[in-house]
């Protein structure tokens, strides 16, 4: 039982460290990519996100992935453009930048925003990769 009860335990901060919702109805996710690739596959709506450079998203990207250049001067502009209430589907190399983006979307009011953890260098090793 108190081994139970210690699983229980380490469940709960992995989640709470992973989803960060804070009770205001915004759900900001890192996700592996089995359940990225998931998400985007079922999701009735949503925008596939890819923050990277315009050189790096020339070597290669997710299939439908928008692009916009997190190292742009005007990227935070840019992200107030989207709409919020769509959910966001993001992703840079390896999931620093996309991760720094999502904070951004949380801080303009987006209600969900999926951030791929590894990146798409993660992605690269068990999903294709378009040109």
């Amino acid at each position: 039982m108190r081994h139970l009860l210690g699983l229980l335990v380490v469940f709960a901060m992995t989640l709470s460290c992973t989803a960060q919702n804070e009770g205001s109805g915004v759900v900001s996710m890192d996700v592996n990519v089995a359940d990225f690739a998931s998400l985007i596959d079922t999701s009735s709506q949503g925008l596939l996100l890819d923050v990277r450079t315009n050189q790096e998203f020339a070597q290669g990207r997710i299939q439908g992935a928008t692009q916009l250049n997190f190292y742009d001067s005007n990227f935070r502009d840019e992200l107030s453009k989207l709409d919020p209430s769509v959910p966001v589907f993001i992703y840079c190399r390896s999931g620093n930048r996309s991760g720094k983006a999502a904070k951004v979307m949380k801080e303009l009011g987006f209600k969900a925003v999926y951030n791929l953890e590894g990146g798409i260098g993660a992605w690269g090793r068990s999903q294709p990769i378009s040109k």
